[in-house]
């Protein structure tokens, strides 16, 4: 899952993700089959992908971001993902797909130094699974809730005219725990992923993400 700033698309401003730093060893949501080669992110070192981000105004920034190699957390060998400004650390096993993240603002909430479980590719549409993080508003510290549902497996999406085939969808909705219950705060994102490329189109509160052209490497 990739979103940039300046307004990052890795990932999600005013609703947002800025991917900037890679820390700590990212949470695993459980054992799942080991039925999957990770399709749904070709990550060998040199690959590039870039995207176009478009405001609500039309505004738009261009901006490619290239696999630089691996790195190692806590004995997990991760992909960098990035360009000059951001990368993100990217790990898939057994067709779970996560991301060592830094700085979600949403609503007035932040929460920093994030490890997500951004899709999961061999379970059915209708599967959710959640992330706690911990999260300040105004100066007051709580636990907060992402939760990733696949919402679509197997369609086909058009991005910027092309189609892609086998795309999963990934719906994001965020809840703060408020004297222990959760308050929602809204969907944060839906993204969507093609098998063999990776993400292709992020749609956000003030914001959509799109796969312009990609180049991979051997």
């Amino acid at each position: 899952m990739f979103m940039k700033l300046p307004h990052f698309l890795l990932t999600i401003l005013a609703g947002s993700m800025l991917l900037t730093a890679c820390s700590k060893e990212m949470s695993r949501e459980g054992d799942m089959p080991a039925t999957s080669n990770c399709d749904y992110a070709p990550y060998t070192t040199g690959s590039s992908f870039s995207y176009i981000d478009i405001n609500q105004t039309q505004d738009t920034l261009a901006y490619t971001l290239t696999v630089s190699g691996d790195t190692t957390i806590n004995n997990v060998v991760y992909k960098k993902v990035g360009d000059d400004s951001v990368f993100t650390c990217s790990n898939c096993k057994d067709g779970i797909y996560t991301q060592i993240a830094s700085i979600l603002t949403f609503q007035g909430y932040k929460a920093d130094d994030l490890k997500i479980t951004y899709l999961k590719d061999n379970v059915p549409a209708g599967t959710s699974w959640e992330d706690t993080v911990a999260v300040n508003n105004g100066g007051v510290t709580s636990s907060g809730i992402l939760k990733q549902t696949i919402t679509e497996k197997n369609i086909t999406k058009t991005v910027n005219g092309k189609n892609y085939t086998d795309v999963i969808v990934v719906r994001m909705d965020a809840s703060a725990i408020i004297l222990n219950n959760p308050v929602s705060v809204g969907t944060i994102s839906t993204s969507y992923y093609a098998k063999g490329v990776g993400l292709i189109e992020a749609d956000q509160a003030e914001d959509t993400i799109k796969l312009l052209s990609y180049t991979l490497q051997p």
